[in-house]
């Protein structure tokens, strides 16, 4: 992959880790009003467990992504973005534009799951 295109998948990047941080932001923000406050039954208490489980799994898969965005964002600096983790080949361009922190090329990510 040619270093110039870095530059463009960096900005990708660092907007959609800004955005991944600030959407669970909100979310946490949110749902911290839901949660205030009394529980007048065991219903409304059954919710806001349920809510919480959300919750926490929505902070993780985002802590998950905001990590792989930080990953591809030190191979960018170290210049070895676009490059499959496994086998060295080049990561295709057009995956690398649907998921731009992918670390494997299709095949070893598919041999991998």
């Amino acid at each position: 992959m040619e270093k110039n295109n870095f530059e463009d998948f960096k900005k990708s990047l660092m907007g959609l880790r800004k955005r991944i941080k600030g959407d669970y932001e909100r979310t946490v923000e949110s749902s911290s009003e839901e949660f205030g406050g009394d529980v007048p039954d065991a219903n409304d208490e059954a919710s806001r467990t349920m809510s919480r489980r959300i919750l926490l799994e929505i902070g993780d898969k985002s802590h998950e992504t905001i990590k792989l965005i930080d990953e591809a964002l030190d191979r960018i600096e170290t210049g070895n973005y676009g490059e499959c983790e496994e086998c060295g080949e080049d990561i295709p361009v057009k995956r690398l534009e649907l998921l731009p922190y992918a670390k494997y090329c299709v095949e070893c990510q598919e041999r991998m799951e």
